[in-house]
């Protein structure tokens, strides 16, 4: 969904890693954690969607 509405370039996953997700995002690439992805997917979410499901119709 993150990747569909242009937030981000792109993830992947390398489970033998430490931090096996790797964002792609304009600045480069974020090697996080399952608690950093997850955080950083709703934050993302939260700011893409946030202005929209505020307001009235």
């Amino acid at each position: 969904m993150l990747e569909g509405q242009g937030i981000i370039d792109g993830l992947e996953i390398l489970p033998a890693e430490p931090k096996p997700y790797r964002v792609r995002v304009p600045a480069g690439i974020v090697h996080m954690d399952e608690d950093e992805a997850s955080m950083f997917a709703l934050g993302a979410v939260v700011g893409a969607f946030g202005g929209v499901a505020r307001q009235h119709a």
